[in-house]
């Protein structure tokens, strides 16, 4: 085999290695799921409209773990439901509108049929409308925004997705909705989204 073949060859090889394991394109530039099929809906009820104070990958909060989060500003009291179906998993009601201490968030979390859990923080005292073991469909109201823990003095629903528990131990899972406009990226911060009528499913 003369030196022409044997570059051939591994220049073949080299190609060919590359090509089985790059990741995919999909996968690597944009991993937010198909946001008109999203089993996610606005956790918030059809016909309302909120800002998207804080989006994806911010230099606010939302980075490391928490990355993929969205903060919507909200009036303390305002009613918060379910973005997909599920069952409640954990509640967290014991700190006071005011209380800005990072870990003086009230919450709810409700774990989906794939196990992935949603968190829905910084909910007003005593403001879960739900409790552990609740069986919740999408859009059911399940608590009461507030302005508990770390929110910067602005009441707003921080809300997640983790294949866990804990964003600090496994992170946060990027998400797309389908009940508003498009947001193939996810949600954009600073501006304003109409939560709009959907058919049931998404489990």
């Amino acid at each position: 085999m003369n030196l022409r073949t044997k570059l051939f060859w591994i220049i073949g090889l080299v190609a060919f290695v590359t090509l089985i394991t790059w990741p995919d394109r999909q996968d690597s530039r944009d991993p937010f799921p198909d946001w008109q099929t999203s089993p996610y809906v606005l956790p918030y009820p059809v016909g309302s409209t909120y800002y998207v104070s804080q989006g994806n990958c911010s230099k606010g909060g939302h980075h490391g773990a928490y990355k993929y989060a969205y903060d919507f500003s909200m009036p303390i009291g305002t009613t918060v439901t379910a973005a997909r179906a599920g069952i409640v998993a954990e509640i967290r009601m014991k700190f006071h509108d005011g209380q800005p201490g990072e870990g003086e968030s009230n919450w709810v979390k409700i774990r989906h049929a794939d196990n992935t859990i949603a968190a829905y923080s910084h909910l007003t005292a005593n403001g879960a409308l739900v409790k552990i073991g609740d069986h919740v469909i999408a859009g059911q109201p399940i608590g009461l925004s507030g302005n508990t823990g770390n929110t910067g003095g602005h009441p707003h629903l921080h809300f997640h997705l983790c294949p866990c528990s804990e964003p600090v131990d496994c992170g946060t899972l990027p998400v797309t909705f389908r009940n508003t406009d498009p947001n193939p990226q996810g949600l954009s911060a600073g501006r304003h989204y109409l939560a709009l009528p959907y058919t049931a499913g998404g489990g």
